[in-house]
Protein backbone atom coordinates (compact mmCIF):
# COMPACT_ATOMS: atom_id res chain seq x y z
CA UNK A 1 0.00 0.00 0.00
CA UNK A 2 1.50 3.39 -0.90
CA UNK A 3 0.80 7.16 -0.55
CA UNK A 4 -2.01 9.41 -2.21
CA UNK A 5 -0.54 11.66 -4.12
CA UNK A 6 -0.94 14.60 -1.44
CA UNK A 7 1.13 12.68 0.69
CA UNK A 8 3.51 11.75 -1.88
CA UNK A 9 4.03 15.30 -3.39
CA UNK A 10 4.39 16.44 0.44
CA UNK A 11 7.04 13.74 1.31
CA UNK A 12 8.95 13.96 -2.08
CA UNK A 13 9.03 18.28 -1.02
CA UNK A 14 10.26 17.37 2.44
CA UNK A 15 13.13 14.78 1.04
CA UNK A 16 14.07 17.64 -2.03
CA UNK A 17 14.54 20.44 0.18
CA UNK A 18 16.72 17.81 2.42
CA UNK A 19 18.49 16.83 -0.05
CA UNK A 20 19.43 19.93 -1.73
CA UNK A 21 20.50 21.26 1.70
CA UNK A 22 22.54 18.31 2.67
CA UNK A 23 24.57 18.22 -0.93
CA UNK A 24 25.13 21.64 -0.81
CA UNK A 25 26.16 21.63 2.74
CA UNK A 26 28.66 18.85 1.43
CA UNK A 27 29.85 21.15 -1.37
CA UNK A 28 30.62 23.93 0.83
CA UNK A 29 32.26 22.13 3.58
CA UNK A 30 34.28 20.18 0.82
CA UNK A 31 35.57 24.27 -0.58
CA UNK A 32 33.46 23.83 -4.22
CA UNK A 33 30.70 26.09 -3.09
CA UNK A 34 30.67 29.07 -0.96
CA UNK A 35 29.50 28.77 2.66
CA UNK A 36 25.66 30.01 3.36
CA UNK A 37 25.85 32.68 5.73
CA UNK A 38 22.27 33.32 6.75
CA UNK A 39 20.77 36.22 8.55
CA UNK A 40 20.42 34.64 12.55
CA UNK A 41 20.81 36.82 15.97
CA UNK A 42 23.86 36.95 17.41
CA UNK A 43 23.24 33.96 19.92
CA UNK A 44 22.23 31.96 16.88
CA UNK A 45 25.45 32.77 14.94
CA UNK A 46 27.41 31.97 18.46
CA UNK A 47 25.88 28.54 18.63
CA UNK A 48 26.18 27.56 15.05
CA UNK A 49 30.24 28.51 15.23
CA UNK A 50 30.84 26.46 18.39
CA UNK A 51 28.85 23.52 16.44
CA UNK A 52 31.38 24.69 13.49
CA UNK A 53 33.88 24.43 15.57
CA UNK A 54 33.79 20.90 16.52
CA UNK A 55 34.80 20.12 12.93
CA UNK A 56 32.40 17.12 12.53
CA UNK A 57 29.39 18.74 13.49
CA UNK A 58 28.62 19.95 10.28
CA UNK A 59 30.26 17.11 7.98
CA UNK A 60 27.46 14.88 10.34
CA UNK A 61 24.62 17.53 9.20
CA UNK A 62 25.53 16.72 5.59
CA UNK A 63 25.54 13.27 5.76
CA UNK A 64 22.30 12.92 7.84
CA UNK A 65 20.40 14.97 5.42
CA UNK A 66 21.26 13.26 2.13
CA UNK A 67 20.96 9.82 3.59
CA UNK A 68 17.42 10.93 5.00
CA UNK A 69 16.42 12.26 2.19
CA UNK A 70 17.37 9.62 0.01
CA UNK A 71 15.02 7.13 2.50
CA UNK A 72 12.14 9.59 2.35
CA UNK A 73 12.44 9.20 -1.36
CA UNK A 74 11.31 5.48 -0.96
CA UNK A 75 8.15 4.79 0.64
CA UNK A 76 9.43 1.76 2.51
CA UNK A 77 12.30 3.36 3.88
CA UNK A 78 10.67 6.61 4.46
CA UNK A 79 10.01 5.91 8.17
CA UNK A 80 13.30 5.51 8.77
CA UNK A 81 14.22 8.69 7.20
CA UNK A 82 11.78 10.18 9.64
CA UNK A 83 13.77 8.89 12.94
CA UNK A 84 17.02 10.14 11.48
CA UNK A 85 15.78 13.72 10.89
CA UNK A 86 13.61 13.94 14.06
CA UNK A 87 16.59 14.85 16.30
CA UNK A 88 18.09 17.98 13.74
CA UNK A 89 14.47 18.97 13.37
CA UNK A 90 13.94 19.58 17.04
CA UNK A 91 17.22 21.31 17.20
CA UNK A 92 15.95 23.27 14.11
CA UNK A 93 12.84 24.09 16.21
CA UNK A 94 14.41 25.15 19.12
CA UNK A 95 17.44 27.30 17.59
CA UNK A 96 14.79 28.90 14.83
CA UNK A 97 12.36 29.95 18.05
CA UNK A 98 14.26 30.72 21.21
CA UNK A 99 17.50 31.90 19.88
CA UNK A 100 16.12 33.56 16.46
CA UNK A 101 13.64 35.18 15.07
CA UNK A 102 12.64 32.36 12.38
CA UNK A 103 9.81 30.66 14.43
CA UNK A 104 7.75 30.45 10.64
CA UNK A 105 10.58 28.18 9.06
CA UNK A 106 11.37 26.06 12.01
CA UNK A 107 7.45 25.49 13.08
CA UNK A 108 6.67 24.88 9.47
CA UNK A 109 9.86 21.67 9.38
CA UNK A 110 8.77 20.55 13.06
CA UNK A 111 4.73 20.50 11.62
CA UNK A 112 5.87 18.58 8.29
CA UNK A 113 8.21 16.00 9.87
CA UNK A 114 5.33 15.17 12.50
CA UNK A 115 2.86 14.91 9.66
CA UNK A 116 4.29 12.33 7.97
CA UNK A 117 5.57 10.77 10.99
CA UNK A 118 2.05 10.61 12.41
CA UNK A 119 0.99 9.40 8.37
CA UNK A 120 3.91 6.37 8.86
CA UNK A 121 2.64 5.62 12.40
CA UNK A 122 1.76 1.84 11.53
CA UNK A 123 5.88 1.57 11.00
CA UNK A 124 6.76 2.46 14.40
CA UNK A 125 3.91 0.65 16.01
CA UNK A 126 6.37 -2.41 16.64
CA UNK A 127 8.42 0.15 18.43
CA UNK A 128 5.79 0.05 21.28
CA UNK A 129 4.50 -3.44 21.16
CA UNK A 130 7.30 -5.62 21.75
CA UNK A 131 6.15 -8.16 24.29
CA UNK A 132 8.61 -7.78 27.55
CA UNK A 133 9.06 -11.39 27.68
CA UNK A 134 10.25 -12.24 24.43
CA UNK A 135 13.24 -13.30 23.74
CA UNK A 136 15.34 -12.55 20.24
CA UNK A 137 14.59 -15.19 17.96
CA UNK A 138 18.70 -15.84 17.96
CA UNK A 139 18.53 -16.71 21.65
CA UNK A 140 16.20 -19.25 21.44
CA UNK A 141 17.00 -23.25 21.35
Amino acid sequence: MGDSIPWRVLRYLFAAYYLLIGAYLALALAGVAPLPHPKVSGSSAEFQAALGKTGFVFPLLALTYVASACALFVHRTAPLGLVLLAPVAVIIFFTDTLLDTAWLSGTLNAVVLAALAWHFRSAYRPLFSYPSGAQPTHERN
